[in-house]
């Protein structure tokens, strides 16, 4: 993907023991391993560049599987105040849960949205919007994603609430949404697709964005000055 001299990352990886809070079954011993998150992964050439920019990139591996009857899914975060994020799709499936809380209440969520992404869509995490991954295939998902180098995410509200707004369950008939008990307002699921094609900020279905930071690293600007831009047009409804 990014070729040869690239920056030397060990992954992080999320242990099922470390996200037991956010699952329905929090008996649950294994797999011991879930995803494994690449931080900060680079040509070495680009590492001035991105300092320019403050921007970072992530690859995400996210092993299949279940967690019980749920799919498997990352912890999920929010970002401070209103950073957002920006998500390529690398290999296999990806449905990717957002949601808006109420800024007077954490226990209201005002909008969910999933996102039902394939190999070469991007997804545009609005500002505001938490969210976490899920792999509902039998292979691997792997994601890429550009974010600012200005913050930290933070898990806390997700622990705190054990989970996301819904959780989503396979049975017989495929797949069921529960609304997770914790949250005293929970708005219906909007279902979407990325939108094929971005202009403003360079995204193309199919097109890697790492090459962005070449060609237009301009268009990136959305992450760390996300309230300059509009956001209407980055979802497809259903």
């Amino acid at each position: 993907m990014l070729g040869d001299a690239l920056s030397k990352v060990s992954p992080a990886i999320r242990f099922l023991k470390e996200i037991k809070e956010v699952l329905v079954e929090k008996e649950l011993s294994s797999p011991a391993e879930l995803y494994y998150m690449y931080r900060d992964m680079h040509k070495i050439k680009d590492a001035e560049r991105l300092a320019k920019h403050k921007l970072r990139y992530d690859v995400t591996v996210i092993r299949p599987g279940r967690l019980g009857n749920e799919f498997m899914k990352t912890a999920g975060h929010y970002h401070p105040g209103d950073f957002g994020e920006l998500y390529e799709v690398l290999s296999g499936c990806a449905w990717c849960l957002l949601q808006r809380r109420n800024t007077g209440d954490e226990r209201i969520i005002e909008d969910v949205i999933l996102i039902k992404a394939k190999t070469g869509d991007k997804i545009v995490i609005p500002p505001r919007y938490g969210h976490i991954l899920i792999n509902i295939e039998k292979e691997h998902l792997v994601t890429s994603n550009w974010v600012s180098a200005s913050f930290h995410s933070q898990y806390e509200l997700y622990e705190k609430a054990q989970g996301a707004a819904y959780y989503i369950f396979e049975d017989s008939l495929g797949e069921r949404f529960e609304a997770n008990p914790y949250f005293k307002e929970v708005s219906r699921i909007r279902v979407a697709l990325p939108a094929k094609e971005i202009k403003k900020f360079g995204l193309v279905s199919g097109a890697p964005m790492y090459s962005l930071l070449y060609k237009e690293a301009g268009k990136l600007d959305f992450l760390n000055n996300p309230l300059k831009y509009d956001y209407s047009d980055v979802f497809v409804f259903l």
